[in-house]
């Protein structure tokens, strides 16, 4: 396996959205070509362009977010991916009140991102990389059944890049606190896209 870096949440500096109208702290980047990040949204608003990038956006706390442009509309909701097109200039509208989103982005045709609730054990295949968000809950990664699983603690989150084996992450059956970055813990993973 990889070194995996591992690092409090809360540690991550806030940032100025490109836009300057949100907040967001970079968990991960590789350069221009992908990143991972949590966004405070706080007030409907335009959304920052960037074109040529496949977006996907994660509501970790809050009701939820409705992004339209002209005709096209991408609602965002709990716990649920939506995968929309970054080099759309969208304005979004709060469903009840701010939300904190956990925003992946990276190059079109390059590379193929997922993000998914990590709500039992789940395998990210060789080759991938991949982030994982332990969002209120303790989680666990193992590159083989016979090594002892590293453990990512709650609100922490752990980069795994480039791996040459599979890697087995899972959670703790019973959640913990939320530290502000919600409940359920998240698992982002970019493969290349030829895959």
């Amino acid at each position: 396996m990889s070194p995996m870096q591992v690092r409090d949440i809360a540690s991550i500096p806030s940032e100025k959205w490109r836009n300057g109208k949100g907040l967001t702290r970079t968990l991960a980047a590789e350069g221009t070509d992908w990143r991972v990040s949590i966004a405070e949204v706080e007030c409907d608003g335009p959304y920052s362009t960037f074109e040529g990038m496949t977006r996907l956006s994660v509501i970790l706390r809050g009701n939820g977010v409705v992004l339209r442009a002209g005709s096209l509309t991408t609602t965002l909701t709990p716990f649920a991916s939506a995968e929309y097109d970054g080099g759309i200039a969208w304005n979004a509208s709060l469903i009840d009140g701010p939300v904190t989103a956990l925003n992946v982005m990276c190059k079109r045709h390059i590379y193929r991102p997922s993000a998914r609730a990590l709500t039992g054990p789940m395998t990210v295949l060789a080759s991938a990389t991949a982030i994982v968000l332990a969002a209120g809950r303790t989680c666990h990664a193992a590159a083989s059944p016979e090594g002892a699983p590293l453990r990512i603690a709650t609100d922490q989150f752990a980069v795994f890049r480039h791996l040459e084996h599979p890697v087995l992450v899972t959670p703790d059956p019973i959640g913990g606190k939320d530290g502000g970055f919600g409940l359920v813990p998240q698992l982002v993973i970019f493969e290349p896209a030829t895959v």
